[in-house]
């Protein structure tokens, strides 16, 4: 498994922020535009405020979320608002290239539209995973993990919401598929993963490259 681990989670974000800049400059070197796929949680956070002073052409890049809280975009439970605030509103991206995904409007109406806005093949997502494995929105036991197309609505039991979600196959047929994992928290689940226990979400991404911090991958450390 492709592995980078760093010190702190502002590192990890850096280390995103440098995935970013090169896959933006091949992208728009070799095809003309930049189709990414950001995410939520606090790590991406510092990939974004790195980002702001990073050499992008911004005008040929076009920014997707590869899940979103069924919220409005003005909610700080939105992964949008997240981007928008700490990057988006700091560069000059044109309005038109920013596509988020409508979580005010019904769960499964929102799922279809988004389908409608991506491109044929995205060339970065960013993704995170939880405490319990889970990936964008796709969580242990829920229906999104079978789901076809490229977006589903899905209905987390356990939390008692919806969420808007890419499904495994829309993940999967990107170029590069990169999981920014923090804290101590996330230790127990990575070994497992590594270990090829196959009983995580996160398991069905095909070959991403993970940056973990020093705290998420000291179980790795120990077993290595």
């Amino acid at each position: 498994m492709r592995t980078r681990v760093f010190t702190s989670p502002a590192d990890v974000g850096i280390g995103g922020a440098d995935v970013f800049e090169r896959a933006a400059s091949e992208a728009i070197g070799e095809r003309g535009a930049f189709h990414v796929a950001l995410s939520g949680g606090s790590t991406p956070k510092f990939m974004y405020e790195a980002l702001r002073a990073r050499q992008v052409d911004w005008e040929r890049v076009h920014v997707y979320f590869s899940d979103e809280r069924c919220v409005p975009p003005d909610s700080n439970d939105s992964n949008f608002k997240l981007a928008h605030d700490e990057l988006l509103e700091h560069v000059p991206i044109p309005d038109a290239q920013v596509h988020r995904m409508e979580g005010e409007r019904e769960p499964e109406e929102a799922a279809r539209r988004y389908e409608d806005v991506l491109p044929e093949r995205l060339d970065l997502v960013f993704l995170g995973m939880g405490d319990d494995g889970h990936t964008a929105s796709l969580f242990p036991g829920t229906t999104a993990l079978t789901a076809g197309g490229r977006t589903t609505a899905n209905f987390v039991g356990k939390l008692g919401v919806w969420r808007l979600t890419f499904t495994f196959g829309e993940i999967n047929s990107a170029r590069e598929k990169v999981l920014l994992v923090a804290g101590a928290s996330k230790a127990g689940v990575l070994r497992e993963v590594y270990e090829g226990k196959r009983i995580y979400p996160v398991e069905d991404v095909d070959a991403p490259l993970w940056l973990l911090d020093e705290a998420a991958s000291a179980s790795l450390n120990r077993t290595a």
